[in-house]
Parts: C-alpha cells; structure tokens; sequence
C-alpha cells in the first residue's frame, strides 16, 4: 500500500492558508470563531511538544559528544564560537527592535489577559533570576514550564551522563537519544497541521479587527517594518558580524562566502540546516578544511548553531511585546537572551521548528501566544533566510576552528597575500 504524499509542498500550503485566513478574516469577521478553535488546538500541540523536545535535545545532545569523546578542546572551541555568535546575533536583533519598534501602534487588543508579572506588578531581580535557574523542585519546575530551569536541568544531566561510563550509562544515552528522536517525528507531525493552524490563527486576529481598514493598513504598515528589521538583522549578522570574525582570524570573508554558496542556496529553499549538511562537508573539505573537523563542526552547528533563528525569536517576542503594549524591562530582556541563547541548542534542525521555541520563549516572559498569527503571515520567506544565516555561521565556525588547528585552507588571508 503506497503512502499518501500531498500534491503540494508544506510551504505551497502555508502560503494558501496565509491568504486564506486574511480573506476569511476581513470577509467574515463575525464568522470566526468557527474556524478559532483549529489555531488554540496547534497552538496547544506545540506547547505541548516544546518542552519535551528540548529537554531531550539538549540532553542527548552534550551526552552523546562527551560519550564520543567530542567534548575535548575541538568540542570546546566549537560551542564557545556558536555560543559566542548566537549571543551577538540576539543582541543585533534587540537592537534593531528596539530602534525600530514595529509593534508600536498595534493593538492585539488582550492585554487585559496578560499576566500581572508582565504588566510590571511584580518585577523580579536579576539575583531572582538567578537563583530561579536552579529548580528546588524538578517535576514543578516542568509543570510551571520555567524554560530556564529545565535547560540547566537538561544541561547538568547531559554533561553528567557524558563523564558516567558501563553498561547502564550507554542504555540512559542510548534512551534519550531515541526519546529525542521519537519527539522529533512528533513535532514534524504537528508542523504539517501548521497550515490549518495558521489560517485559524491569522483568521481570528484580523476578525478582532472587524475588518477595520484603518487597523488592517496599520497592521499591513508594522509587518512591513517588522520584515525590514529581520531582514536587516540578518544581513548584518551575516555580512558584518560574520565578516569581522573572519578577518580577526586572517581570512578573507568574501571569498568564504563566494565558495559556499551551494550550501547557502541549498539552505535557503530547503529551509532546514540539516539537508546543507553533506553539501557543506564537501565545500569545507575542498576549501583544506580537514574531514575530522568538519564532520564534527558541522552536524554540531545543525543541532546547537542557531544565529539567524535566535536573532529572529528574540524580534519576533518585542514585536508582540510592543503590540501588547508591554515594555520589557532589563530583567525580561536579561530572560529573553538567556532563553534564547540555551534553548538554541535544542532548536531542531527543521523547517518552522522556531515556532516550538517562540512559544517557550513568549512562556518564559508570560506573554500569550494568541499574536502569533500574525508573524506567522510572513513567516515561510523569514524561515528561508534564517536557515542561510545558520548554514553560514556553520561554515564559518568550521574555517575558523581549521584555522587555529594549523590546516592549511585555500581562503588563507595570509597565504593570498604573500602569493
């Protein structure tokens, strides 16, 4: 019996759904909740499978090296340059939302729902913070969904599994690896509901509304300027940022850029870091870099290296923020960039799989995800470039760290100059 392929791609459909629920939103704004409940049950089932997934992401992930022996100083140097380069990715996306503000002037029109700790009633420390980082109670802190104590639970069972040794140690990683892998199919399997959820969710945002063309053409206005600051992000992480990383090791960023170009392209139409992953090896290991490196470098930054998703889940979170009317405080900030940062590593490697993660980060500041909708509108192109941006900073991580491994690499900035 053949399996049932759809005629049209994932992304056709999203697209179809998009314009779908605009119509239906400014044609029937009365109708709306007929077709409401659809975007609550994804938005249900990716809450449902986001903690979860990173739990055992990031679990398996820092097991399974250090069980290869991969969290050596190669392993070091590689998660210290992806640590390094998502941060300034966050902050280059900070930057640029807080200077353009494209959620000014938007009303979701539920900020009487939001929480009381959003709303600035109970501001909390950065000392808070902190020691809210180490659960007292692990079962609470999944049922409270606090993001930032479950990653530093996932990180500490991680690296203790990765240094246990027998028998036992090989069954614990050999099970959160296959826990992780059962999660991944899930959520793969809740992503191909996204185009139902999405014109569910887009329908019943523009429905608030009531058609009103003054708010559709302020709203029209805000996604503009939110697609300039993501883009614009990007392209400055990825052209300037990653450029001056380049130059600071003697390599001629250009010229790195020209050479993988596949891979870029092969990243922006598939929209998933891991189908680059062959082609990259191939252009790194023709560029000098040497196959042990790269191997490693390389489906590392497919699980861990997420630059461009973190710069755009940290703009997608202050754009709803600001069409709630919330103003973040430094300790919500200091929240945002930490989430982002740590849950980066448990981003999987697929398309609209930043989805998962917007919702834990919204959770981790107590904003609701009934806005979502309206990122989601423009979300497929976004997703597109993004996947670039991460691709490139993999391939970046790995010419960098052939570098300071003395490998002889044919965009040697040095060896150019003296030829």
């Amino acid at each position: 019996m053949k399996r049932f392929k759809p005629r049209f791609p994932l992304y056709q459909q999203i697209i179809v759904a998009v314009i779908a629920g605009v119509l239906y939103g400014i044609f029937l704004p009365g109708r709306v909740h007929w077709v409401a409940w659809m975007g609550d049950i994804f938005l249900r089932l990716l809450k449902m499978v986001a903690i979860p997934l990173v739990f055992f992401l990031i679990t398996s992930s820092i097991a399974g090296a250090g069980k290869k022996g991969n969290l050596g100083v190669l392993g070091l140097k590689a998660l210290l340059f992806y640590c390094g380069t998502t941060l300034l990715a966050i902050l280059t996306g900070i930057a640029l939302v807080s200077a353009l503000r494209p959620g000014a002037g938007v009303d979701l029109g539920n900020a009487a729902r939001l929480p009381e700790s959003v709303l600035g009633a109970g501001p909390r420390s950065v000392s808070q913070i902190l020691i809210e980082i180490v659960p007292d109670n692990p079962i609470g802190a999944f049922a409270r969904q606090e993001m930032l104590a479950i990653v530093f639970m996932a990180v500490l069972l991680g690296a203790v599994l990765s240094r246990m040794r027998g028998e036992k140690a090989e069954l614990l990683v050999r099970f959160f690896e296959a826990v992780s892998e059962l999660l991944m199919k899930i959520t793969e399997l809740v992503i191909k509901t996204a185009p139902l959820g999405i014109f569910a969710m887009i329908a019943a945002q523009i429905g608030q509304m009531g058609g009103d063309p003054h708010m559709l053409a302020k709203l029209t206005e805000s996604l503009g300027i939110y697609l300039v600051t993501v883009i614009s992000g990007l392209g400055l992480h990825m052209f300037v940022t990653m450029s001056v990383i380049l130059l600071l090791f003697r390599l001629r960023p250009f010229e790195h850029l020209r050479k993988m170009f596949l891979t870029l392209i092969t990243g922006f139409s598939t929209a998933t870091s891991n189908a680059t992953i062959p082609v990259s090896l191939k252009l790194l290991e023709e560029e000098g870099v040497s196959k042990e490196t790269a191997s490693f470098v390389v489906p590392l930054g497919a699980t861990v290296n997420m630059n461009g998703t973190s710069l755009y889940e940290c703009v997608v979170v202050l754009f709803l923020a600001q069409a709630h009317g919330i103003e973040m405080d430094f300790v919500q900030m200091a929240t945002i960039v930490l989430t982002a940062l740590l849950s980066a590593i448990g981003t999987a490697g697929i398309p609209m799989a930043s989805l998962v993660m917007i919702t834990i980060i919204l959770g981790a500041v107590g904003l609701p995800l009934d806005g979502l909708g309206i990122v989601l509108i423009v979300d497929r192109f976004l997703d597109m470039l993004r996947t670039v941006v991460n691709v490139y900073g993999d391939t970046c991580c790995a010419v960098c760290i052939a570098k300071t491994e003395g490998e002889e690499l044919t965009i040697d900035r040095r060896k150019r100059e003296k030829t």
